[in-house]
């Protein structure tokens, strides 16, 4: 009943990402362009949840009551532990023309070593795993034995023979390996790997598997629900002073081009409440109407972001 119940929810839940660079999209392939956006525990925000907390599923609702980002990590770190994992990669991911272009990457749950060289190098780009996965939230089980034994035919540069050394120096021998596609932009999807140091895929039994969807489904709700990095540059700090994380949370769905209904299911508040925030984010701008509100929040550059880059990955 979770499961199914966490699989509905996915379905309706998706990550704030970038577009793909269009220059990427005009060149026939991903060849190049910015690392994705990276984020951990401690530069989230959360809007208030009050009174709600009952409603949410009991993963989701313990990482919602977490006192601390470190309390969130040791969390989620114990739960893998039981399950037999040892770590969690989550990120959001536009396929381009056959080839896949990396959006944004969690890195709080991540193997740090292993998120430095996937990136650094671009596996991505020979992942296998991303065509192999079916696009729904069926998982794809994987071993780095099995893995070898299919480098068969060309590989330049010796680049998929080296994606799997890298997966074996980072401790990585086995995992679990599923994604959910976006119910917003046709191209995108949430990734979720869960991975162990085990040698061999055999140890993930069906009960495994309906673990692991359970807790991947609940990271993937906490992620896209109920935390967000707040999206505000330097220059921006001062005219969001004062704004309470709600506040905040409601003005970036707003610049997505949600509606207040669209906003009010995302953040599990009643239209009500979300109305009010959206008076007070009028006021706070001095304008009249939603119109100018968006155009008002777009001159601040609200909407930027303050992600990470990858060169945050050395201090993982």
């Amino acid at each position: 009943m979770m499961l199914s119940s966490l699989l509905q929810r996915a379905a309706a839940a998706s990550l704030p990402s970038a577009p793909a660079p269009q220059a990427a999209v005009e060149a026939g392939g991903v060849t190049g362009g910015p690392p994705p956006q990276l984020y951990a525990e401690e530069q989230l925000c959360r809007p208030e949840i009050v009174g709600r907390h009952a409603e949410l599923p009991g993963i989701v609702r313990d990482l919602v009551e977490a006192g601390s980002a470190d309390a969130r990590v040791r969390l989620v770190r114990g739960m893998l532990h039981a399950i037999g994992f040892e770590w969690l990669g989550y990120g959001a991911v536009s396929y381009v023309r056959g080839q896949s272009w990396p959006l944004s990457f969690f890195t709080s749950y991540a193997n740090p070593q292993w998120a430095r060289r996937y990136f650094a190098q671009r596996h991505y780009e020979v992942d296998a795993r991303h065509h192999e996965a079916p696009a729904s939230s069926l998982p794809l089980l994987w071993d780095t034995d099995q893995m070898e034994a299919a480098l068969t035919g060309p590989d330049p540069h010796a680049r998929r023979r080296r994606f799997v050394e890298d997966l074996r120096a980072s401790g990585i021998r086995s995992g679990l390996f599923f994604r959910l596609a976006s119910p917003t932009h046709v191209n995108e999807h949430t990734l979720i790997s869960l991975t162990s140091s085990a040698p061999s895929r055999g140890w993930i039994t069906e009960g495994v598997v309906g673990q692991s969807l359970v807790l991947g489904l609940s990271v993937h709700e906490y992620l896209s629900r109920h935390a967000r990095v707040p999206a505000a540059p330097p220059a921006a700090r001062a005219e969001m002073s004062g704004m309470s994380p709600t506040q905040q949370y409601i003005l970036e769905h707003l610049l997505q081009g949600r509606s207040d209904k669209e906003i009010a299911y995302r953040l599990q508040l009643s239209s009500h409440t979300v109305d009010y925030h959206m008076r007070q984010l009028r006021r706070r701008f001095a304008v009249r109407n939603r119109v100018q509100l968006v155009n008002a929040a777009t001159q601040s550059q609200l909407g930027e972001s303050n992600f990470g880059s990858i060169s945050q990955l050395s201090a993982l």
